[in-house]
């Protein structure tokens, strides 16, 4: 596939590249003078699309939004986002981020495809390709650096094959399948509250805060004991709350159990789930074909009961609203991960933010009392964030530790001059970053 794209980029291709399953999903990806400048298909398309859009555009309606273009325009959603740029509703900035995020999510999805299907052998699996010239969006909102959505989408993809989840697919549908195994979790509460059977790992990893890898490993470890399932589609939970105790009981989304809804309550959701120490292996519940080949289909309607979840009782494992908030922004998930271990252990409330071009925007909605930086990203490195961030009143006084895997004197100084606090090597390593939050922070 990457041979392909490649090939399409050196030609200056313009029109739509088809990949289709014979026996799974279709994706399309539509290039201008050889460079991608939109998706469409694949596996829960619309939920995708409603993701992105609250994620880059969370003050509009996504109702109204949905008013903009008529049902029957072509290349609608892209239309949508036409609208939204000439009535000056997004930034450039936030567009670019939002097409390129969404086109490197269509990248990994075919990627784990096309390895799913090989390793499987089955021949009948692969994707064909079809190529139709000149069949494109005609406003050109942004051209994205191809080589760089395809190496983002290829590390992310080698990073979820590698951490052993290479047969589950991001879009799956967490479902607490027995909530008995989770009231022995310090982090019971919380994960009750968060997976409600309507997001997509990826939708809950967005809800939460989290990258979606340290989620789905964080969730794995209940997919083995049997207390937490995966599912092609989404399914509404049911669950009976106990009047004496308050808490709920009896299995949830079992299809052997008959549940009755005593009540209607509201949802607390906290902000942050910490880690659940791993329970024993035990016989994982998605074979690995159901995982990744999921198709579309409808969602069953469903009575909905919506769980009221106190707030949790002060404990280690928990992470507390009052301390402070720790934001990381660094295009390596990896580093991104090893603070958020760190940290959260520590009681510290944690976000990462991995795309540069809107770190800034995700900074003042998130308002971090710290914040890690690295300095080189690509589209907008560590200096010029740095700078904005002490732009914007709000950040202004937060304390800025740049990120560096260097050590030059002209880096150093560069970084003073646009406002950085102070300096931490890379690799990260727990003494130095804690001593790095008690010399600036009053905790």
């Amino acid at each position: 596939m990457n041979q392909l794209i490649e090939q399409l980029q050196t030609k200056l291709f313009t029109g739509r590249l088809n990949l289709e399953a014979r026996d799974g999903p279709t994706w399309t990806l539509y290039f201008r003078l050889g460079r991608l400048i939109w998706q469409a298909g694949g596996s829960n398309a619309d939920e995708r699309w409603r993701r992105h859009l609250l994620r880059y555009c969370s003050n509009l309606d996504l109702t109204q939004l949905e008013q903009l273009v008529s049902p029957q325009e072509n290349y609608r959603e892209y239309s949508i986002l036409a609208k939204l740029r000439e009535q000056k509703l997004i930034e450039q900035q936030q567009l670019v981020s939002l097409i390129a995020s969404s086109i490197a999510e269509v990248l990994f999805d075919i990627m784990q495809y096309i390895e799913a299907k090989k390793n499987g052998n089955n021949p009948t699996g692969q994707l064909s390709h079809t190529t139709v010239v000149g069949e494109v969006p005609g406003v050109l909102l942004a051209v994205i650096p191809t080589e760089e959505v395809l190496k983002q989408a290829t590390q992310a993809w080698q990073e979820w094959r590698d951490a052993g989840l290479a047969t589950y697919s991001p879009n799956l549908f967490p479902i607490i399948q027995q909530i008995e195994l989770l009231q022995g979790q310090a982090s019971s509460k919380q994960i009750i509250a968060l997976v409600d059977g309507t997001k997509t790992l990826r939708g809950l990893g967005q809800k939460s805060g989290r990258d979606v890898l340290a989620l789905t490993r964080l969730l794995m470890t209940l997919v083995k004991t049997g207390a937490i399932a995966f599912s092609p589609t989404p399914k509404l939970r049911q669950v009976v709350i106990s009047k004496e105790t308050g808490n709920p009981s009896g299995a949830v989304n079992n299809s052997n159990s008959s549940l009755k809804t005593e009540e209607d309550t509201v949802i607390q959701v906290a902000p942050n789930f910490n880690k659940v120490a791993p329970p024993a292996t035990g016989k994982e519940i998605v074979s690995p074909s159901s995982a990744v080949n999921n198709s579309n289909s409808s969602l069953k309607k469903e009575e909905k009961t919506i769980l009221q979840v106190a707030p949790p009782a002060a404990s280690k494992a928990i992470i507390d609203v009052s301390r402070p908030l720790v934001a990381c922004v660094d295009d390596s998930p990896m580093i991104c991960r090893s603070l958020e271990e760190i940290l959260t252990h520590q009681g510290y409330r944690f976000v990462g933010i991995q795309d540069s071009l809107t770190a800034v925007l995700n900074l003042i909605k998130s308002k971090p009392d710290f914040i890690f930086l690295d300095l080189l990203m690509p589209k907008v490195n560590g200096y010029e964030i740095c700078s904005q961030i002490r732009k914007t009143p709000s950040l202004k006084n937060v304390p800025v530790v740049i990120l560096t895997g260097k050590d030059g004197i002209v880096d150093r100084m560069r970084a003073k001059l646009v406002g950085a606090t102070d300096f931490l090597g890379k690799p990260v390593e727990q003494d130095k970053v804690l001593n790095m939050l008690h010399k600036y922070l009053s905790v």
